[in-house]
């Protein structure tokens, strides 16, 4: 089967599709088209986008979105929420404040942090079902879907290529890995993709997983950061404390079937020490885990095994594990 292969700048980022069908090239352009529709209408960075109306209006009116964008809203505030981990979509007037990633990053002083505190308040996030509207309660409020947002587009694109009868492909949004099928090339069958080592330069690989139909997502302290005062601060931020997350972890890498579920989680097991994170990402449904630590000692969840050099999902039928909470 004829493979297809395409390398894009989209998002900030690269986007890599390969695709094996016959109309693989007509394929990748509507991916492209679609993906290119996403970005305008989700993004904080233009002011003319839907979310954007929505940030305008807040402490104003609630705003009706498309179905697509609520239903991604719905599914992040639900987890945002969730007062025990650091995945918070309100958390854009302290992203804002901060500017970490882009070349005015500076450290906020402690009122201005202060201040901005309560509009990083979740529940402040009112949702009309009935209406598909969204109303931000306070002045000043932003959603931020800047750690979702990706994973929504991957696994959306995914399902339009297996609408339209793709098997084998691969789908890499700036490092958001989800794969369909297996990989038609390798004699294994299985798409290796490298997670980056969080401890070293960029394309030095710490671990190789294996995957199959499925989604492998990574945040880093390394992926954005900048240096003030002789300290170093990453953009993971604690929208209880409005600091950067106080921890142990370097890295979290999260295995799944949905590539929106690796988004989360990826931010969510960001937690004070590995310890908890390995204890938490535990209890969860559906997802495994590689996390490693600052000293770059590599800890996995109990589905997985690690040999040192490679991540393999055990071959046995996995502990069936019940959702709980971080706390």
């Amino acid at each position: 089967m004829k493979r297809y292969q395409t390398r894009f700048q989209m998002m900030g980022t690269f986007i890599d599709l390969v695709l094996y069908h016959p109309e693989g090239e007509q394929l990748i352009k509507e991916a492209y088209l679609r993906l290119s529709h996403y970005a305008q209408r989700f993004t904080v960075n233009q002011p003319d986008s839907e979310l954007m109306r929505v940030n305008k209006n807040a402490g104003v009116k609630p705003v009706v979105v498309q179905p697509d964008l609520f239903q991604l809203i719905k599914t992040a505030r639900a987890m945002s929420v969730d007062t025990n981990n650091v995945f918070n979509i309100a958390i854009g007037p302290l992203v804002k404040t901060w500017r970490i990633g882009f070349k005015e990053a500076r450290v906020p002083g402690r009122e201005e942090i202060s201040a901005k505190l309560p509009l990083a308040d979740p529940q402040n996030i009112i949702l009309n079902e009935q209406e598909q509207s969204v109303y931000l309660g306070l002045p000043d409020m932003e959603i931020d879907l800047g750690a979702v947002a990706k994973g929504y587009f991957a696994d959306q694109i995914k399902r339009q290529l297996v609408r339209a009868g793709v098997q084998h492909g691969f789908i890499n949004l700036g490092g958001n890995v989800l794969t369909i099928g297996h990989s038609p090339d390798n004699a294994s069958q299985a798409w290796n993709v490298g997670i980056q080592n969080p401890l070293s330069d960029r394309g030095v690989i710490s671990r190789v997983v294996a995957l199959n139909d499925a989604s492998m997502v990574t945040s880093g302290i390394n992926e954005r950061f900048f240096y003030a005062n002789g300290q170093r601060y990453h953009h993971l931020l604690n929208t209880r404390t409005g600091m950067p997350v106080v921890t142990d972890i370097a890295s979290v890498t999260i295995i799944s079937r949905d590539s929106v579920a690796g988004d989360i989680w990826s931010t969510a097991g960001f937690l004070p020490s590995v310890s908890d994170a390995v204890a938490c990402l535990n209890q969860q449904t559906d997802i495994e885990a590689v996390v490693i630590s600052k000293q770059g000692e590599t800890h996995v969840t109990q589905g997985l095994v690690d040999d040192g050099r490679n991540v393999f999902v055990r071959p046995e039928k996995p502990v069936l594990r019940g959702r709980g909470n971080c706390g």
